[in-house]
């Protein structure tokens, strides 16, 4: 595990809690209640509408579906809501342990599993489409891991990647920095040149102010 792996796995640990809160808008103090609400909380909700839509048009029904980077386990629950079966797998115990909470309580862990893994190392299965979702920020080696999830998509693959937005850039890498982790800003063209060197080709590009959610897809 690189040192960079290490302080994102304790940062996200320790951001477990809110993270989860953030889509529901709430905070387990008033500092978190504001940026969740007015921030965190209304980008992951503009997203989850983006994917929820996306879904719907690539059909889920019957899909198996890897979540990598699956966090508190929203997208996995959206994906198995809509007809797939999930493996979601995450750095962070703790954020694995809302997802698996969460799938009981929505009746949904017979289909959406979660596993402990960095996704740039573990093994990978197979699935119809796999889902990098707010990841690849993450790690300074990104292609490798944006390489490793376009082969094991067999259909589909979908990036959603942080916009190049100064003023959101700079308070990230401020607040990363004050928790010891690191965050890096890839272009978005060299995002989707590590995906299209597996063979995939750029389907869909769908922009939002604060990130960009790319579709790609398996050459006939």
């Amino acid at each position: 595990m690189t040192q960079d792996t290490q302080r994102a796995r304790s940062y996200f640990d320790d951001l477990a809690p809110e993270y989860d809160r953030a889509f529901a808008l709430t905070g387990g103090n008033p500092l978190s209640a504001f940026v969740n609400r007015f921030f965190r909380g209304r980008t992951f909700a503009r997203r989850m509408r983006l994917l929820e839509a996306l879904f719907g048009r690539l059909g889920m029904q019957g899909r198996t579906v890897l979540d990598l980077g699956c966090g508190s386990g929203q997208v996995s629950l959206l994906a198995g809501s809509m007809g797939a079966t999930v493996q979601g797998i995450d750095i962070a115990p703790r954020m694995l342990a809302i997802a698996r909470e969460s799938a009981q309580r929505a009746r949904l862990d017979d289909r959406v599993t979660f596993a402990e893994g960095d996704v740039a190392v573990c093994p990978l299965s197979e699935a119809d489409v796999v889902l990098l979702v707010g990841v690849v920020e993450y790690y300074r080696d990104f292609a490798a891991v944006v390489r490793r999830a376009a082969a094991a998509s067999r259909k589909h693959l979908v990036i959603a990647h942080t916009s190049r937005v100064f003023h959101r850039m700079l308070l990230r890498r401020i607040l990363f920095r004050l928790s010891g982790a690191s965050v890096y800003f890839h272009p978005m063209a060299e995002v989707a040149a590590a995906a299209q060197s597996e063979g995939l080709v750029l389907a869909e590009e769908i922009r939002d102010h604060a990130f960009s959610i790319l579709v790609f897809q398996r050459r006939d």
